[in-house]
């Protein structure tokens, strides 16, 4: 199994359709597809991170973004590189086959401190945006109860609706509903309630296409539509299947500023 993070979701957003029989498929049986769609063994891109507040300017930033699976474990660094007053912030995750929790750590270099993020700081914000750590990385599929609850079509393409159910009570999220596109497995968009089911987030993914044969979602929203402040990344300049150095994937990369 290889595992993917969510930019996982941007390839986390991709497998070749198995011919198993749609009524032979149970709501785990999809989510574990999408789980463990191929995105290629190496990636590597320009995102471009947009934030948006319903008072002000956008605020946008540019990140590198690196990854590389090694089988039994997929692991993601990203660096931005502009503006000069988040530059040189680093993220690095390793996600494993196993379903264990990612092993995150985020690199603040105006303190020269890197910090190491686990537990409940898996639900606070990436670096401002409506992201949290655990959208950035891969959530297990254990840590989840999957029900079918219906399809709709999503810009022209026929969608399983999955609901998950958090099983730890304390998540903030406790209930996600998921689109998965039925001809290769993209998760197309992702709403997030809490337990009272009120609403508190929506993911809107677009601009899937083929790249060098592997499915990519280019552009992703993340909506808190409690504030109405969003979040937009996109990604550029991809590549894939292209020579990524070993030593990128370290928490000293992050500290000896080798992720550019």
């Amino acid at each position: 199994m290889r595992k993917r993070p969510l930019l996982g979701l941007l390839p986390m957003f991709f497998i070749i359709l198995t011919g198993v029989p749609v009524f032979a498929q149970t709501a785990y049986d999809i989510m574990k597809k999408a789980d463990d769609r191929y995105i290629g063994d190496t990636a590597k891109y320009t995102l471009t991170m947009t934030l948006v507040s319903k008072r002000g300017s956008p605020r946008i930033r540019e990140l590198g973004y690196y990854f590389k699976d090694y089988g039994d474990t997929a692991k993601t660094a990203m660096v931005f590189r502009s503006p000069r007053d988040v530059e040189g912030t680093c993220y690095l995750a390793w996600s494993y086959d196993d379903d264990r929790d990612d092993d995150t750590w985020i690199y603040l270099p105006g303190m020269k401190r890197t910090r190491r993020i686990s537990g409940s700081g898996r639900n606070d914000e990436f670096m401002g945006s409506d992201f949290t750590y655990e959208d950035m990385g891969d959530r297990g599929l254990s840590k989840d109860q999957f029900t079918l609850k219906g399809e709709e079509t999503v810009d022209g393409a026929a969608c399983w609706v999955i609901e998950a159910r958090a099983k730890d009570v304390r998540e903030p999220s406790a209930v996600r509903l998921i689109r998965v596109r039925k001809d290769n497995y993209v998760v197309t968009g992702t709403e997030y309630y809490d337990r009272q089911g009120k609403l508190l987030k929506r993911l809107t993914v677009s601009g899937i296409r083929q790249v060098d044969g592997i499915w990519i979602a280019s552009k992703m929203e993340m909506t808190n539509v409690l504030n109405e402040h969003s979040t937009v990344i996109e990604i550029n300049d991809m590549t894939f299947n292209a020579a990524v150095d070993d030593s990128l994937f370290t928490v000293a990369a992050m500290e000896q500023g080798r992720l550019r």
